[in-house]
């Protein structure tokens, strides 16, 4: 059976962590599939600062080099806050329609995210669900095991956080784009195809 993995995000805009992150974690579990989903609106986040078209658009061009990954609108047409247990359950019911349920599928799905989830994740909604149909790809730092000991996380929800290997960037998006509002270069960090973009279409100006 494929294996897939789902890399969530604002990605505004997306940038070279994004992309590293993906491709450490097709790499490193064997991935055949890593779907990119923009969210509509990321829950306790503030509104995206680019429109859904133009970060959509920003993905498309930051993982398109790869096969393996697959830019999803779903989370946009959809509307509304973006809930990952929603976005696994259909991508899961779309690609394996003859499956009961998705916790015989868990073990070839994962959602893929940085360490810094790894605390809140007992926030997100029916997080205890995503486990039982998919485990989680953690980027892995110097003190990854410290906020995984600090997460609410049972020692079985645990078992299914697995950690890997990706370079890390220094900017996040937010410092990305007040670095572009001071005009300063980011070509260390984003894809030179959205450098361009970002240029003509004047965001975060």
């Amino acid at each position: 059976m494929s294996k897939y993995g789902i890399l969530g995000g604002s990605f505004d805009p997306p940038h070279i962590g994004h992309l590293r992150l993906a491709t450490a974690a097709a790499d490193s579990m064997g991935l055949d599939t890593v779907f990119i989903v923009p969210a509509g609106h990321s829950p306790g986040k503030r509104l995206p600062f680019a429109d859904d078209y133009d970060r959509l658009l920003m993905c498309e061009l930051t993982f398109e080099e790869d096969g393996r990954f697959v830019v999803d609108d779903r989370e946009l047409r959809r509307g509304g806050i973006s809930y990952t247990i929603d976005t696994l359950r259909e991508l899961q019911r779309e690609l394996h329609p003859d499956a009961v349920g998705g916790c015989n599928l868990a073990n070839n799905w994962c959602i893929i995210a940085g360490t810094d989830c790894l605390e809140s994740f007992h926030t997100w909604r029916d997080y205890h669900k995503i486990l039982d149909r998919a485990f989680l790809a953690i980027a892995r730092r110097e003190d990854s095991h410290a906020p995984l000991k600090r997460s609410k996380l049972s020692p079985q929800e645990r078992s299914r956080v697995h950690f890997i290997d990706a370079e890390p960037i220094v900017l996040s998006s937010t410092e990305i784009r007040a670095a572009i509002a001071q005009r300063q270069d980011v070509s260390e960090f984003v894809v030179p195809a959205v450098i361009d973009f970002i240029d003509n279409e004047k965001l975060y100006r």
